[in-house]
């Protein structure tokens, strides 16, 4: 037995490397807007069988090009935010981004270092099995709260359109990617010679009846619509970030929201513009937002605003979403997005900040403890752009809303694939919490989505449109 394992440590690492760099894309791959989910737990078997038979130091660094083509290859919108919208040269802005990346791929090297490291003491396969999959699953779950958080890239989410996403409401985005991992690390070991065909088969048999049991899982109503539909028209105005914050344009951006929302006022029990609609402080836009207000009185209507307020005692400035007409509250913004809100490590960063114009860059975050807005007769704590990737968070969020409102500016994203993966993370939080979602986008994708993930209606991306639809409240909860 010693001589054939070390033929396997002496086996050429550089085909070890292309493996996990591979696994990395095929993640990527296996998510939106490509959505080939059997990917999803091919990736898992690569990885796995890479990861066997090596030293720490070798799965430690395995682990990191693994994290490095996966972040690399899905969050390619990064770099967009930085030299489109950031006024980075091409050379920064590729080397800021793989900053990101590279730090984010720590978390998948320390994951897999601690794999090598645990599995030294342990010869069993199911055990190997079931430690690989828990490390999967915790270093996603750590991945959404260390230095604030980057909950992006989870392989549950790309089940959305697989029948394994019937699991969301009952244990949610980690569950599902817990699944995963348990079947692609199990198809892994079947491909390897084995002698525990026994509890391999076994094994096989319970995570088959996982995936067979998503079909009954199906037809179960966790929450339930009441009353009436009520009827939403969510404004994407389409307008270029580069232009957003010109000063010549705050005056034709107003009257262009003022006019595009008009026909709607009358037949809409809510009107929601998107994040940072009002490109100004809430303190300079007072005069706009009591017309805008008076309006939606009078129609008997309700609106929901992104608009920057600033604290006057303590000079902190907050992504907001305020009220008007029959609605009240305001809500700030918790979960700040890097080099869009503000840069990360930008103490270390030091004189290359003066490279960055960005608006909002140097945003604070809200207190977690806020009171969900009154709109209507119902309630909703809204969720701003980057916080409904944050499954924990939006579990909160539904406790007390009726319905889940998100609004976000995409356009920072660019012609990158993050709006439509942002779409599909708002998809699985409809599905875990069993609520409808409504999304409110600048330049798209807005879209109101059903308790099941199912989008009912969305709007084209980079157009200048009203979304218009029908929508319900639901109570209770999902487990």
């Amino acid at each position: 037995m010693k001589p054939r394992r070390q033929k396997h440590l002496r086996k050429p690492l550089f085909v070890s490397i292309l493996a996990a760099l591979i696994s990395g894309v095929l993640i990527t791959a296996s998510l939106a807007p490509y959505d080939i989910w059997p990917l999803a737990p091919l990736s898992v078997a690569l990885l796995f069988f890479t990861l066997q038979h090596r030293t720490i130091a070798q799965s430690t660094y395995l682990g990191w090009f693994f994290g490095i083509c996966l972040f690399g290859s899905g969050t390619s919108w990064v770099y967009v935010s930085i030299h489109d919208f950031g006024n980075a040269s091409n050379y920064l802005a590729a080397f800021l981004t793989f900053l990101f990346c590279g730090g984010l791929a720590l978390c998948t090297a320390l994951t897999w270092g601690l794999y090598a490291a645990i599995k030294a003491k342990h010869s069993s396969a199911i055990t190997n099995i079931l430690l690989f999959s828990a490390l999967w699953l915790c270093g996603e779950w750590m991945r959404s709260w260390l230095l604030t958080g980057f909950p992006w890239m989870f392989i549950g989410y790309s089940q959305s359109e697989s029948i394994l996403s019937s699991w969301a409401p009952v244990i949610g985005i980690y569950g599902i990617s817990f699944i995963l991992s348990l079947t692609g690390a199990l198809a892994a070991h079947w491909i390897r010679p084995h002698q525990q065909r026994l509890q391999l088969s076994v094994a096989t048999l319970l995570i088959a009846t996982l995936w067979l049991a998503a079909t009954p899982l199906k037809t179960v109503e966790w929450t339930h619509e009441v009353g009436q539909p009520l009827r939403v028209s969510m404004v994407q105005a389409n307008i270029s970030q580069h232009d957003k914050w010109q000063r010549e344009f705050y005056l034709p951006t107003l009257a262009l929201y003022r006019s595009m929302s008009e026909p709607y006022w009358k037949n809409s029990d809510l009107i929601i513009w998107p994040e940072a609609a009002i490109p100004t402080y809430y303190q300079y836009a007072n005069n706009f937002l009591d017309e805008i207000h008076q309006r939606a009185l009078q129609a008997n209507s309700a609106l929901l605003t992104g608009i920057p307020t600033r604290d006057t005692h303590s000079d902190n400035s907050y992504n907001s979403v305020v009220t008007a007409g029959n609605a009240s509250g305001i809500y700030h913004k918790q979960k700040l997005v890097p080099f869009g809100e503000y840069v990360p490590f930008a103490n270390l960063v030091g004189s290359l900040m003066k490279f960055f114009n960005l608006p909002m860059s140097t945003m604070n975050a809200g207190h977690p403890d806020q009171a969900p807005l009154q709109i209507q007769q119902w309630h909703s704590k809204p969720l701003v752009c980057y916080e409904i990737v944050y499954p924990g968070l939006t579990a909160m969020a539904a406790r007390g809303s009726d319905v889940l409102i998100t609004i976000s500016n995409d356009s920072w994203f660019g012609q990158s694939i993050g709006p439509l993966q942002h779409l599909q993370m708002a998809q699985m939080r409809a599905m875990e919490t069993g609520r409808w979602v409504l999304r409110s986008t600048g330049n798209g994708v807005s879209a109101i989505i059903k308790p099941s993930g199912e989008i009912s209606a969305r709007s084209q991306q980079f157009s200048r449109e009203v979304l218009s639809g029908e929508f319900y409240l639901t109570e209770s909860n999902t487990p």
